[in-house]
């Protein structure tokens, strides 16, 4: 049966009122394509608000599976270490009057067990890494730009043509096409915001490289520390690590974390995308879920799967995985609501869908080379489906012709 989705109107809603609608907390305990891809529209055409959504879906992701409801103390304490963790997360706080209501809120639906060990405990408590604190604390919020941005610094942001799109650190400086820059004016870490549309490269201090797909977002220390080398990742990278076996390298992402000291790899992981997954063409990597316990190894040409929090490995072809970085998209049986929004990003344009063809099945192989126009005008010829464009945004329907 076609899953349900919300008719209601989400433009107004706050924290607390996401997490007293139902359509939104299945949508958090059990992502499905179809309500991911719900919710991505609201937030692209700006009909939800991005802060107040993502406390919401971050406050639920964070909450244990447990029904005991905390005490007033525990809620004290647990209030100091939230405030402490997340200065700065957004731009304003909530008090510790809406922190009650929120867990009272909480406690009246059943999802919501009030019990959060790691931050009322030190004993169990589940660490944070500081880069990932960095990232969650540091998003742009409600960012339309349509240039690259690195930012080196809270005062400092770059705005990349499209000529200066490589990037590259050295043992002193920050290069930038003709430019230059000292690392004495980078703050300890440094983000690439890749919008839609755009593509980007990257050359890291120990001379990792790496491709950013569209609408990715990569945050980096300008200098790796002695013992390890890690990264965090938003979006879609192809990877190609130097080796260096004293100081292993970490690819963090909000539900995997991939462990590797040579190689060459593809990650998936985009935060709003109900899927995550690695792709490995050369070496080795261990994949690690935040929701499962244990590791994954991989060996090349095989391709590690996270959906609705079931993870699976399978032998690939790594070709159709990597190809975007050669402006092709291999695509087999998949979805057309999925590669609908793979062209959206890749082209950086709005592309509307209506619900009945979302689920219709197409395999071939794309030029990105190629227009927009081009592109969907191919699918045209092998789907039946037709495309109008109307607005400054396209509208995909089922051709009744």
């Amino acid at each position: 049966m076609p899953e349900k989705r919300s008719t209601k109107d989400y433009s107004k809603y706050n924290f607390e009122s996401f997490l007293q609608d139902d359509y939104f907390i299945q949508s958090v305990k059990k992502p499905t394509e179809e309500s991911l891809c719900f919710w991505q529209k609201l937030i692209d055409n700006g009909l939800v608000d991005i802060n107040e959504f993502t406390a919401a879906k971050d406050f639920l992701e964070t909450v244990n599976d447990r029904k005991e409801v905390i005490s007033e103390n525990e809620i004290s304490d647990l209030w100091n270490k939230i405030d402490h963790s997340n200065s700065g997360n957004r731009r304003k706080k909530y008090s510790r009057k809406r922190l009650y209501t929120t867990i009272g809120i909480a406690a009246s639906i059943a999802i919501l067990f009030l019990a959060i060990p790691y931050l009322l405990t030190e004993k169990n408590s589940l660490h944070v890494d500081e880069i990932t604190s960095f990232a969650k604390s540091n998003k742009l919020s409600n960012d339309n730009s349509q240039d690259i941005q690195l930012i080196i610094s809270e005062t400092n942001t770059i705005v990349l043509g499209d000529a200066d799109n490589s990037i590259v650190y050295d043992s002193t400086e920050i290069k930038i096409s003709e430019k230059e820059i000292s690392k004495k004016e980078a703050a300890t870490f440094n983000q690439l915001v890749v919008p839609k549309g755009k593509r980007s490269k990257l050359i890291l201090s120990d001379g990792t490289k790496m491709q950013v797909n569209s609408g990715t977002r990569v945050v980096y220390p300008v200098e790796f520390n002695k013992d390890q080398r890690e990264i965090y990742v938003d979006g879609e990278i192809f990877i190609e690590v130097t080796k260096d076996e004293k100081r292993p390298f970490i690819v963090k992402t909000d539900k995997i974390d991939i462990q590797v000291l040579g190689t060459k790899f593809n990650v998936m992981a985009y935060e709003t995308d109900n899927s995550k997954q690695v792709v490995l063409t050369e070496g080795s990597v261990k994949v690690s879920s935040k929701h499962n316990s244990g590791n994954a190894l991989l060996v090349p040409s095989q391709m590690y799967d996270l959906t609705n929090g079931q993870s699976t490995i399978k032998k690939v072809d790594t070709s159709r995985y990597t190809s975007w970085t050669k402006g092709l998209l291999f695509f087999e049986s998949e979805k057309l609501e999925v590669l609908l929004l793979k062209l959206s990003r890749y082209y950086g344009t709005d592309i509307h869908f209506e619900d009945n063809i979302a689920n219709m099945r197409c395999s071939g192989k794309l030029d990105m080379k190629e227009t927009l126009d081009d592109v969907l005008k191919g699918l045209t010829n092998t789907l039946p489906i037709q495309v109008q464009y109307t607005d400054g945004k396209y509208n995909v329907k089922k051709n009744t012709m």
